[in-house]
């Protein structure tokens, strides 16, 4: 109890007593007779399943690899308005940075069971979901990644997701070393809803506002179309400490977005043995956030002249992105199920520097510019698979399910190069625009193929093994394999586990990506792999990323109605690719000029940094998950149908590679203190979350708490780094419904219900670390409460 905050530990007591007193107060009302449970609440246990096995009809309790199954209604209770938030609330194995920076404020990461972003497989429908274009490239746990987007997926078109967790990449390819997110659309042909949210934070900031629509029709007698849009805006917050100058900071916290989605789902059959179908979704994302504050005085007197008062540049973004999946599936003389599809993927993000000044472009030209366009990000994916399966009678319990495949993939990264006064002398304050130098058009094939194999060995003894074998062009060969078992001790407990060896292929944006990243005082330069500047510092080409791992676990039923489940998993990854630690030298300094960048005229060049990505670590993560759902009948007062899910998990380096020999020489190593804080302690080892929705009649009461433990990173730029802790907490959420009629339901309710607020950093040290007032890696956020209202008419 000492790590917690005393508000934390009283608003989980108050939160658990009020459900416990429902509990109490009906204790004698309870019948053995079965409550139906509402539309809104399913049994995610017996969910039939698509993810970690080729099988049909395969349920979440009887898989032989953990599985999670979130419904709707489950992200609906959360109260957020944008996918990703809403998985943190529900998910305790994934975590994800309070805020973030420069682009990385744009478009934000996620962490599953606490590795990279870029460990995480995102699927839609089973098929592989493109990456954005962005890359976080700024100091944390992500930092290196650029993932899939999760805010750009329609919440209204989704019916379930399917969280694996667990290695998959014999199964599904590279990226899948964490396990795999597997979002599944809405497929019905009838009815539908419209939604409207409002809400805001506590302290008035922060405002969102959503509006969702949904509806399903009937194509023929057989097929099926289901369409949705949404749209929702979301307002600056601010959580910056005091600068004590003129410009007040407003970088620590949310930008100002405006999104637009859209998604559709189809199936339709054209005969007995082939269906149609196609699904895909499309985004558009305005996007602003702040950066430093210039005060008077700081770049140049002419700049004084135009701001005499400072001011405070900001970073825009005007990104489109947009999917498409069209398949054909059937079955050949009633043995041979096969699946054709293509799957085309696409990102642009195009950037804007406003509100500043480029202070050479001022100088030489008396140009006072403020608004510049920087450039551009464009990455696209196109996937085309081929999955046939069969079932064989070969004298075992049940037939051995055979499934094979083949994947090709095309993936093209592009950078564009900004408008010429975006990049004359240093560029404008904040944001530098990217130079013809930085420009890159680059493009690469990859080819797999696998083989997935599942049966009864016994009636109690499951087994399944997958081979996989990847070709990357530029990056080579891979193989991996999985082995699977679960053995049913009884009808109400069994043992389950895999082993495994996983890989992640380096992204083409982390091959190329380059950037200029200025803040208070201070600039870091990416060289991208293969530049001059990167041979200058010996910087080698990325490998994958290669991994190995064990998990072992039970399901159990102990009494009835009380589901329980257990995995402790070891997962190795062998040249992890980070960023390298900030490097301060002369050769840093020729590096950068090799490569044609200019340091901002206003910094003194022994504050400028030289970084890459490096294969420069090998960890070992260790760790827990339980789960544990129970449906409590209540006779009158209807049902609580309590869920636990805790996870434990720690990451350890074991080793860290030799920096290139012309880094040595020079007294430079590729880690420092802030990239192992960031992958060791930045994520909390513990995180646990006790929930209970409460059904009866009209009424449905979410109440969850979440216990998140200590955090710790450093930051800095240079020696001695400052360690920023985040204190342990239970943060509280509440979502009160009720339904008028069969077609009209509101929820009101509140996330962080009491206000938590991580651990404040001291005034002397945030006014040297971005003006951050907490840590922005604080896994519960930055921004305190939030409440909203929400009115959804069904049809």
């Amino acid at each position: 109890m000492s790590n917690l905050s005393k508000k934390a530990a009283w608003s989980a007591g108050v939160s658990l007593s009020l459900m416990a007193l429902v509990s109490m107060t009906s204790a004698s009302a309870q019948t053995e007779a079965s409550v139906p449970a509402p539309a809104d609440v399913p049994e995610s246990g017996v969910t039939v399943i698509v993810t970690g096995t080729r099988e049909t009809g395969r349920k979440a309790r009887d898989s032989a690899t953990p599985i999670d199954v979130i419904t709707a209604a489950d992200l609906r209770a959360t109260g957020q308005t944008n996918l990703l938030d809403a998985l943190k609330n529900v998910l305790p194995s994934l975590n994800g940075p309070a805020v973030g920076y420069d682009v990385g404020a744009l478009a934000r990461t996620f962490q599953l069971r606490g590795l990279s972003p870029a460990h995480t497989l995102v699927l839609v429908n089973g098929k592989r979901r493109h990456l954005s274009a962005g890359l976080y490239a700024d100091s944390d746990p992500a930092q290196g990644a650029n993932a899939v987007d999760l805010d750009l997926i329609p919440l209204a078109a989704i019916d379930h997701i399917e969280v694996l967790r667990d290695g998959a990449a014999a199964q599904y390819g590279s990226d899948a070393i964490a396990g795999v997110i597997n979002i599944i659309l809405k497929s019905s042909g009838k009815g539908g809803s419209l939604s409207v949210l409002g809400g805001s934070y506590y302290k008035g900031d922060g405002a969102s506002g959503q509006i969702d629509v949904e509806a399903g029709v009937k194509l023929g007698q057989d097929g099926t179309l289901n369409v949705s849009a949404g749209y929702r805006h979301h307002d600056f917050s601010n959580r910056s400490g005091e600068t004590g100058d003129v410009q007040t900071a407003k970088v620590q916290g949310d930008p100002q977005s405006d999104v637009a989605t859209l998604g559709f789902n189809l199936v339709k059959p054209l005969n007995d043995a082939a269906t149609v179908y196609s699904f895909g979704t499309a985004a558009h994302r305005k996007a602003t956030a702040w950066e430093n504050p210039r005060q008077p005085g700081w770049v140049s007197d002419a700049t004084d002249l135009l701001y005499p008062n400072g001011f405070t540049p900001q970073e825009k973004v005007d990104e489109a992105d947009y999917s498409l999946t069209a398949g054909v599936r059937g079955q050949t003389g009633n043995a041979w199920n096969w699946d054709l599809s293509a799957t085309y993927g696409r990102d642009e993000e195009n950037l804007r520097n406003v509100k500043t000044v480029n202070p050479d472009l001022l100088a030489d030209t008396g140009n006072a510019q403020s608004d510049f366009y920087v450039g551009a990000f464009i990455s696209s994916e196109l996937t085309t698979n081929l999955d046939i399966k069969r079932a064989f009678n070969v004298g075992l319990a049940a037939p051995l399910n055979v499934a094979v495949g083949v994947e090709a993939r095309h993936e093209t990264y592009e950078i564009k190069a900004g408008e010429p006064n975006s990049y004359y002398g240093g560029g404008p304050s904040a944001f530098p625009g990217f130079r013809p130098s930085d420009a890159v058009k680059a493009e690469r094939d990859g080819l797999a193929s696998y083989v997935d194999l599942s049966t009864l060995v016994t009636p109690k003894w499951e087994l399944g093994l997958a081979v996989r074998a990847e070709h990357y062009d530029g990056v080579g060969d891979t193989q991996t394999g999985k082995l699977s078992t679960r053995y049913n001790l009884s009808p109400t407990f069994a043992l389950r586990g895999t082993l495994s060896s996983g890989f992640h292929a380096p992204t083409l944006a982390q091959q190329y990506y380059s950037a200029t990243t200025v803040t208070t005082g201070y600039a870091s330069i990416q060289l991208p792999l293969g530049s001059p500047g990167a041979a200058i510092l010996g910087a080698p080409d990325l490998k994958p990323e290669n991994s190995r791992s064990i998990s072992a676990g039970f399901v159990a039923e102990p009494v009835r109605g009380l589901h329980v489940s257990l995995d402790a998993y070891t997962i190795a990854v062998d040249d992890r690719i980070i960023e390298s630690a900030y490097l301060y030298d002369p050769l840093a300094l020729a590096a950068i000029e090799a490569n044609g960048s200019v340091v901002p005229s206003e910094l003194d060049p022994a504050n400028v940094a030289a970084v890459f990505f490096t294969n420069g670590v090998d960890t070992r993560t260790d760790g827990v998950d339980i789960t544990a759902d129970w449906r409590q009948q209540l006779g009158e007062l209807g049902a609580i149908k309590w869920t636990f899910a805790g996870s434990y998990n720690k990451t350890t380096i074991r080793a860290i590679h030799d920096a290139p020999a012309v880094l040595e020489a020079a007294g430079l190593g590729l880690v420092d203190a802030v990239q192992r804080s960031n992958l060791t302690t930045a994520t909390p080892q513990i995180k646990a979350s006790l929930a209970g929705v409460w059904t009866s009649r009209a009424w449905a009461v979410t109440l969850r708490n979440t216990y998140y433990s200590k955090t710790t990173q450093a930051q800095g730029y240079a020696e001695p780094y400052y360690k920023i802790a985040t204190k342990a907490a239970v943060i509280t959420d509440l979502d009160l419904g009720y339904r008028f009629n069969d077609g009209l339901r509101l929820n009101i309710g509140a996330s962080n219900l009491f206000n938590v607020y991580p651990t404040k950093i001291a005034p002397e040290i945030y006014q040297n670390l971005n003006y951050d007032k907490y840590s922005h890696v604080s896994p519960y956020g930055i921004n305190g409460g939030t409440y909203y209202a929400r009115l959804t008419a069904s049809f």
